[in-house]
This record gives structure tokens, C-alpha cells and sequence, in this order.
């Protein structure tokens, strides 16, 4: 599309607001709070006493069936799009059909549980006796609780001890499948219609039985989705009724004619191709949707690359007369809506995410299957909305390259500019697409790569595993601290192997080799139960609608995602921590085993202490004043380095036959947060419990002394993207970089320089310290406030003390 571009156009965007009806919405999601429905949990209980006996694939089926025939819905004055999962304007539903007994306080009668690590939902006391009687019917038959009485067979108590401190992540509870994070086949959905799918579903199965093919379960999958795509479509046409209802009852003309739009519309798509942007944005609600209420725990909806297979619709829409301004509302409302999902997590997923909405990606621009980029007036305008709505999701991620052109990137700023909190986020195209191709995927296929949650990059064409089975993060400095104290993790359980007392090491090399033997039994042990967990999976769980929504090939192969195929699973891993782990290794090499400043068993005697008293505060200020990572000090740089190649090593090493091997990600989250409360006092000089360093690739928060340049030729020497996809690396500037133009052409070269040198990822913060201290004290002044954590953004009065300190005390810098 180079040269194509219509500036004019562009001029257009940039003087659009949001519309009345998208005011609207803002003001009743900012005044609504948000609840917690129990409506869909007695559908599951009906449904799941109703086909007792049935196949699992069935009945799992029917169940959503039940849920999407029943539930309470709703459509608000200030609906451009229509469907949400309870009738509020912010709501959620909770998942125990899927996760069992996950929510902790449902037992006792207070009336309330905890939804986020420091904030609880009200619940009737007959709201709770339905969670209950869920809980009962499902919670010891769940796919969690089963597979943990497979992991004690195994392995004893050792997979839950490893859990509890918190050497890898997620819990089961999390119930991560297959694709349930990741973007559905959205290009598809709107070119066919979810009636094409029904038909092709039918085909299948006539063909299946005329060639006489024995296995049952292929029928019973497309059985299925025909079962929950029709259930979606006649949710669709519930809402068209309603919306039909409500006209006839309205007095307004202007707001009669708008639902009787709503209602035509949603008699038409889902079912049918969509033929508008109206129609697709429709049909797209539905599906995700439906989606989150066959698995409400996985509620992501990611747009995957909606600047590519919406521009089309955008562009016949503005042809065929529809205002600029319409096309704007009902994109605005659809990104404001999918921003503002909620739910009931998992305890470990409230420590790594610290937030309860449901994170989602939008990417914007990127090369495209003719090695050109693709940025186009549709990104200008998601970047241009997500500027006005200045909410904290979704993450978007633009994808950057060396054709990528001064005016996305511009608006890309202004953006971040806007929001303050690191949104947009860069991520660089070309590394991102040679690492696919390094691992055997072709081109036009890597090329079409999207991201998931945070940043991590999956593939639309391939069911995507990353935090599925229990796998998805490997905390290295916990595996430090078991180096230190000879196997024992931080609750006191022998988690780790017995590689000797550190205080009889006579090298740091044979220090640095205990350290490896620790990391490689418990990540290749970790892979091993994830494997006996997908092994598990259909026994106990089935997502029908996932499957034929989620990747292309379950159509063809007759198979719900969670029996994954070796030819279109991916699997991640995010090896964490790896700075905290280089930063205390060169402390412990300089003080201990160089200089002998330190003997080690005064080094651990101050780490056990936490530096307690004089002395512990005294050796913590000399392992505070190390050479450390994030200032251009290639002694600290390279250990990062060889951390980094070392784990990726041991990562690869691991034999994960018939499947592909485990992809390195480096992802962000606030899992720096959830990673430290496993990990005592560091040689790096941080303190126990606190948390790890942000990030991936961020340094060690305040002592990166040297400037922002400093920062990235240390990133650069790391060479993480030599093995990994991506790393997150955050940056905190000053709030006068907003001053000038210059300042934004300063930000923008700045970038550039970081991309064109193989960084892989970079996110800024837009903050002043003192204003991040203020906010921690009055939070009632700045709940719209927006910061950076990980991978994601939060509004910084809604996260836990320690991240928010975490935030404030890091560097700040200007250009």
C-alpha cells in the first residue's frame, strides 16, 4: 500500500472526538463499578445434570447452547454494538465448569470475595449458593483438580510446593487451553459467516460417514459446532427481538431508528458474511462473546491485525457515503468495550496480573506478505480513538520495521503521549518474523504473526500453548535462591536438588554450574508434568467453539483444540528474571570470589537476615554498588549475556517430541511482582519479597545512572533477540518531553535507533515521579491515571503497593 496513503483523510481523523453516544458509555462505565453475574453458572448446572451420560464433546456443547439461550441480556441508549456478558455495563461471569473451586470465599457467608489482590465484589446470598451448588457438580471432576491428582502421582506434593513458591507459573486454575488467549480466525468469520461454517461442519460429516471412517469422535466434533455456532447466531437474533421490543416502545425517532438498525443487523451476522464495518465489528462482538462464555476466565479478545482485514469495510463504508464520524463511533465503542472486560481470576493470576480486566491486543501496521508495510488510514484512526478513550486496554503494538513511515510513527507517539502509559508499544517486525523463520516457519506464514496478551507473538494459522498445561514462565531467580540454600525454596521445601552449601564453593564457575544443574531439573521437569497435563486435557475439558472458531485446521482435522495436533500446536516459555540473576552472579563473582571482599558465609548471612541490621545494610550498599546492568558496563552486559544464551540452552535442550519445540519469549505482566514474593534477598542488593526487576530486558530499578542511551547498548549487548522473540524493555520519561515537536522527532529517532539495532521491543511510560508519589497518596485524584507495568498497562491507583512503588522508583529520564 505504499503511496497510497490519503492525507487528507488523515487531516480528518485528526480532528474527530468521540461521539455522543461514546460519552455516553465512558460516563456510565466510569460510574457503573462493575459486578459479578452468577447467571451463566446456573445454566451450566442445568444443562450439565441434563446430559448426564452423554460424550463430553456433546455435552460440552450443549452447555454453551444453554448459557447463550438463557442468559440475561441487555442493550444500553449508548450501544453502537451490542452483546455483553451480563446486562451491566461492566460485568463478568464466573468460570467454575471450567476451573473448579477457584474462587476463594465462596465457603464463608461474608457476602463478598476477593476479585483483585486488594479489592472485593458483593455477591446475594442466593448468587452464592448457585456458585456453590457449581462448585460441588464440577470443582472434583474439573480438568485443575484432576490433573493435579495426576501430578501427585507423579511427582508427589512437588508440582503444587513449586506453585506456592512461585519457581514457574501459571496454576491450573488459570485453565489456559490451546488458543483460548489468542486472536480467532477472524478474516474467515466475516468472509463466510458462521452459517458457511455450519455448512462445511455438515459437509464433513456426510462425507466422513459415505467414506466410512471409524473414528466416532470427528462426527461428535462437528456435531458440536454445529450445535454452538447456531446457538451463537440464535443469541444474535435474541438481541435483534429485544432491540425490536425496545423500538416499538420508543418515543425518540432518532433512537427508534437506531434500534431497529441494531435489530436488522443482528438478524443478518453473525449468521452471514459481513457485508459492512457495522456488520463486521456485529459479528465480531458475537463470536468473542461467545467466546468468553464458553471460558470466562480466558475473556482476552484480540483484534489480532484489524487494520488489515478491516480496511476493506472501512474503505467501501466511506465510498458508499457513511460519515467518517459513524464509522469512528461504533469503532470506538467496540475497542471501549473489549477494554473494559472483566473477570474472576485465578490467586496466581491476581499476583502476576494485579488487575481484573481482561487483557487484549491490537496490532498496528507491519510488513506484509510483499516485504512491504502495510500501515494504513484505519491504523491512524485505532491509534487516534485509543488516544481519546485514554483507557488502559488494549495493549496495542505497533509493528515496527525499516519502511515503517514517519507519520504512523508520529501518531504512534502522540498516542503514547496521550495515555501516558506506554501505549502504543513498539515491537520489531523484522525480528519478530526472522525468529518464526529461525524456527522453521515460512515466511508468508510468520509474516502474518499477531500478539497475545502483553506482547507475546503467536501465530493466527497455529493453536497457540503459551501458559497452557501449567507452562508459561520459569522464575531464574527463584532457581537462584534454591542455588543459595542448597535446593530449599523460599516456604522451606526441598524444591531443587542438593547441589552443595554455596559457603564450600571454591569458584564461581562451579557457583555458576549448580546454578544450571538447579535450573535444568526443574524446567525440564516443569515441560514433563505440562506434557502429562496436555495429554489430560480432552479427558476433562472441551471448548467447541474455540476449536472451530480458533484455528482454520480443526475444521479439516475434526478435533476440538483440546486433543492438539502436532502440526499446528506452538509452545512458549518466558525464562524470567534473567537480569535480577546476572546482576547478583556479578556481585558474587566481584565481592566473593575476585576481590574477597566478602566470604560467602558472610554474603549469606546477610542475605537470610534480609541485610538486617548495620552490617546487612552495609554489605547491601556494597552489593548495591556493583557493576550492573543498563549502564554500558560490558563485564555487567556480558553476564547478562551468557545468562540469557545459558537458559535459552537449557530450554532447547528439552525433547518435547511430537510437538515443536518450546519458542523463548520474554514476556512482561506484572510478573515481576508475583516472581519476587517467591525469591529472598538478592546479591544484587534488592530485598526479600520485593519485586524483580520490570519487564524482561528493563534494568535493576534507579541504578541505571548512565542515561537512556546506556540502557539500550546494554540491551543491545545482551543480544536477546539472538534467542528470544521478544523482551520487554520499559523506559520512564519525563512529562516535558511533551513540550515541543522536537521533543516527539527526538522519541521517534530514538526509537528508530533502538529498532534499527535489533532491539526487539520498547515501551515508555510518559510520567513525573513527584505526580506518581501524589497519586499514591490522594488516589481519588488520578483513577484515570495509566502507567506501564510489564507487558501491559494499568491504572496505577488500582495496583498493589509494591508495584506502584515499583513504578515511582523507577528511572526517570528525558532526551
Amino acid at each position: 500500500m505504499p503511496g497510497t496513503i490519503d492525507f487528507q483523510l488523515l487531516e480528518k481523523i485528526d480532528s474527530i472526538e468521540l461521539s455522543r453516544r461514546n460519552k455516553r458509555w465512558r460516563e456510565a462505565m466510569k460510574a457503573s463499578g462493575w459486578k459479578v453475574s452468577t447467571d451463566r453458572e446456573r445454566w451450566t448446572v442445568k444443562s450439565w445434570k441434563e446430559t448426564e451420560g452423554e460424550d463430553l464433546q456433546l455435552r460440552r456443547a450443549k452447555l454453551l447452547k444453554c448459557v447463550l439461550d438463557n442468559i440475561e441480556i441487555n442493550i444500553h441508549p449508548f450501544d453502537e454494538i451490542v452483546g455483553r456478558p451480563t446486562p451491566w455495563v461492566i460485568g463478568c461471569q464466573t468460570a467454575i465448569d471450567c476451573c473448579g473451586d477457584y474462587i476463594p470465599g465462596i465457603w464463608d457467608d461474608s457476602g463478598s470475595f476477593a476479585a483483585t489482590l486488594d479489592a472485593t465484589v458483593s455477591i446475594s446470598s442466593e448468587g452464592l449458593n448457585v456458585l456453590r451448588e457449581s462448585a460441588k457438580l464440577f470443582g472434583e471432576q474439573s480438568l485443575p483438580a484432576m490433573t493435579y491428582k495426576a501430578w501427585e502421582e507423579l511427582v508427589g506434593g512437588w508440582a503444587k510446593d513449586v506453585e506456592a513458591a512461585k519457581l514457574k507459573d501459571p496454576s491450573l486454575d488459570s485453565v489456559i487451553t490451546g488458543q483460548s488467549t489468542s486472536v480467532l480466525s477472524w478474516k474467515k468469520i466475516l468472509r463466510v459467516g458462521l452459517r458457511g461454517y455450519i455448512d462445511e461442519c455438515k459437509r464433513h460429516i456426510d462425507e466422513y460417514i459415505a467414506a466410512k471412517g471409524t473414528d466416532i469422535d470427528k462426527i461428535y466434533f462437528w456435531q458440536s459446532a454445529v450445535i454452538v455456532l447456531q446457538a451463537v447466531i440464535d443469541h444474535a437474533h435474541r438481541y435483534a427481538a429485544l432491540a425490536e421490543d425496545m423500538a416499538a416502545k420508543e418515543a425518540d425517532a432518532e433512537q427508534k431508528a437506531h434500534l431497529l438498525k441494531i435489530a436488522e443487523v443482528c438478524r443478518y451476522v453473525p449468521e452471514n458474511p459481513a457485508r459492512n464495518l457495522r456488520e463486521a465489528l456485529q459479528s465480531m462482538q458475537f463470536c468473542n462473546l461467545a467466546k468468553m462464555l464458553e471460558n470466562p476466565i480466558q475473556n482476552n479478545c484480540h483484534w489480532g491485525r484489524a487494520d488489515q482485514y478491516l480496511y476493506d469495510y472501512f474503505v467501501n463504508d466511506l465510498k458508499n457515503g457513511v460519515p467518517l464520524e459513524e464509522i469512528a463511533s461504533m469503532l470506538a465503542d467496540l475497542i471501549g468495550r473489549w477494554g473494559t472486560q472483566t473477570f474472576i481470576a485465578s490467586s496466581t493470576q491476581k499476583e502476576s496480573h494485579q488487575i481484573n480486566f481482561g487483557i487484549n491486543n491490537v496490532m498496528i501496521g507491519g510488513l506484509d506478505k510483499n516485504r512491504e508495510d502495510c500501515s494504513n488510514e484505519l491504523s491512524y484512526l485505532f491509534l487516534h480513538l485509543i488516544a481519546l478513550l485514554q483507557l488502559s486496554s488494549p495493549t496495542v503494538g505497533l509493528r515496527w520495521n525499516r519502511k515503517t513511515p514517519d507519520w504512523i510513527m508520529r501518531k504512534a507517539i502522540r498516542t503514547n503521549l496521550a495515555t501516558r502509559g506506554g501505549i502504543p508499544l513498539f515491537e520489531n517486525d523484522e525480528v519478530l518474523i526472522a525468529s518464526f523463520m529461525r524456527d522453521g516457519i515460512p515466511f508468508e506464514e510468520a509474516v502474518e504473526w499477531v500478539g497475545l496478551g502483553c506482547v507475546y507473538p503467536c501465530l493466527p494459522t497455529r493453536a497457540e500453548h503459551y501458559g497452557a498445561e501449567g507452562v508459561a514462565a520459569i522464575n531464574l531467580a527463584g532457581i537462584l535462591h534454591l542455588t543459595l540454600h542448597n535446593g530449599i525454596d523460599i516456604n522451606g521445601k526441598q524444591s531443587g536438588l542438593k547441589t552443595g552449601d554455596p559457603r564450600n564453593f571454591k569458584s564461581f564457575d562451579e557457583l555458576y554450574e549448580a546454578f544450571l544443574t538447579q535450573y535444568k531439573y526443574l524446567c525440564h521437569r516443569v515441560f514433563w508434568l505440562g506434557g502429562v497435563a496436555r495429554d489430560m486435557g480432552h479427558k476433562y475439558l472441551r471448548l467447541p467453539l474455540l476449536s472451530i472458531l480458533g484455528i482454520e485446521a480443526s475444521m479439516e482435522l475434526g478435533q476440538d483444540l483440546l486433543k492438539p495436533h502436532p502440526d499446528y500446536s506452538m509452545f512458549g516459555i518466558s525464562d524470567r528474571a534473567i537480569i535480577d540473576v546476572a546482576d547478583s552472579m556479578t556481585a558474587l563473582k566481584k565481592l566473593v570470589f575476585e576481590s574477597k571482599a566478602l566470604s560467602m558465609a558472610e554474603m549469606m548471612e546477610a542475605l537470610d537476615s534480609n541485610f538486617a541490621g548495620e552490617r546487612g545494610e552495609e554489605i547491601r550498599q556494597l552489593c548495591l554498588r556493583q557493576p550492573k546492568y543498563g549502564n554500558d558496563l560490558p563485564e555487567a552486559d556480558e553476564l547478562v549475556k551468557k545468562v540469557s544464551a545459558d537458559s535459552a540452552a537449557i530450554i532447547n535442550s528439552y525433547d518435547n517430541s511430537p510437538f515443536r519445540k518450546f519458542i523463548i519469549s520474554r514476556e512482561g505482566l506484572a510478573w515481576h511482582y508475583y516472581g519476587g514474593l517467591g525469591v529472598g534477598a538478592l546479591p544484587n542488593g534488592r530485598k526479600a519479597l520485593e519485586p524483580l526487576n520490570d519487564g524482561s530486558l528493563s534494568p535493576m530499578r534507579g541504578v541505571d545512572k548512565n542515561g537512556p542511551t546506556a540502557v539500550l547498548r546494554s540491551a543491545c549487548h545482551a543480544c536477546f533477540d539472538a534467542v528470544s522473540y521478544v523482551a520487554v524493555l520499559n523506559q520512564k520519561f519525563s512529562s516535558s518531553i511533551i513540550a515541543s515537536e522536537e521533543s516527539i522527532e527526538k522519541l521517534i529517532a530514538y526509537t528508530n535507533a533502538y529498532m534499527n539495532s535489533n532491539g526487539s521491543h520498547i515501551q515508555y511510560n510518559i510520567l513525573d515521579t513527584e505526580q506518581l508519589k501524589d497519586a499514591k497518596k490522594h488516589p481519588d485524584s488520578y483513577k484515570d491515571l495509566i502507567v506501564r507495568i510489564g507487558g501491559f498497562s494499568a491504572y496505577f491507583v488500582q495496583l498493589s503497593p509494591e508495584i506502584q512503588d515499583d513504578v515511582i522508583y523507577r528511572s526517570e529520564f528525558n532526551l
